[in-house]
């Protein structure tokens, strides 16, 4: 009589796993999550010394991309303003929200640091 209970019980707790796994699946392949991109600065602004209002950058392809920050990221403008003059990429993770791009972490993309 238990292996008769106990079947439709683990029935159901592996559709929930499969269900989960469908979702994580779906989430992944929908581009959620942090991305980053590479490239040239062309300007920016300081919000304090410690923190960047805006960064903006162009990549290997000739976009231009924009960042805004909510805090420190690693790297102040006064150095990203050196990789301007000198030519020097840098890398910029960064999230979406509410249409905005919000870099979180700016790195030198020689490795460096910042």
């Amino acid at each position: 009589m238990t292996g008769i209970m106990s079947k439709p019980a683990s029935q159901k707790t592996a559709l929930a796993a499969l269900a989960g796994i469908a979702l994580l699946l779906i989430a992944v392949g929908c581009g959620g999550g942090d991305k980053q991109v590479t490239g040239l600065v062309l300007e920016a602004v300081e919000r304090n010394l410690a923190e960047i209002e805006t960064l903006r950058l162009q990549d290997d392809d000739g976009r231009v991309w924009e960042f805004s920050t909510q805090g420190p990221v690693g790297i102040s403008a006064a150095h990203l303003r050196q990789h301007q003059l000198a030519g020097e990429k840098v890398v910029v993770r960064y999230r979406e929200a509410d249409g905005r791009l919000i870099a979180f972490d700016v790195k030198d993309a020689d490795g460096s640091g910042g």
